[in-house]
């Protein structure tokens, strides 16, 4: 499980450095964002915008958490 984390981590890190890649599109499955169908949220804990199957609320933080960051 540590290994998949650092490999996710490092192809975040990879697809953050392209020209606005997560304003587009989840950086956890490269999936588009659309305004009502897939909107963008940003994660409390690595900032990164986030699709809503890759995205869980939080209630005691009162935001969202990615899918990589909950597990860590």
């Amino acid at each position: 499980m540590k290994q998949e984390l650092e490999e996710e981590g490092s192809r975040c890190l990879l697809l953050s450095k392209q020209h606005k890649f997560n304003e587009h599109c989840c950086i956890r499955c490269c999936s588009p964002f659309t305004f009502l169908l897939n909107p963008k949220r940003p994660c409390l804990d690595c900032h990164y915008n986030v699709c809503k199957s890759c995205r869980t609320y939080s209630q005691n933080e009162r935001g969202y958490i990615c899918a990589a960051c909950q597990k860590s």
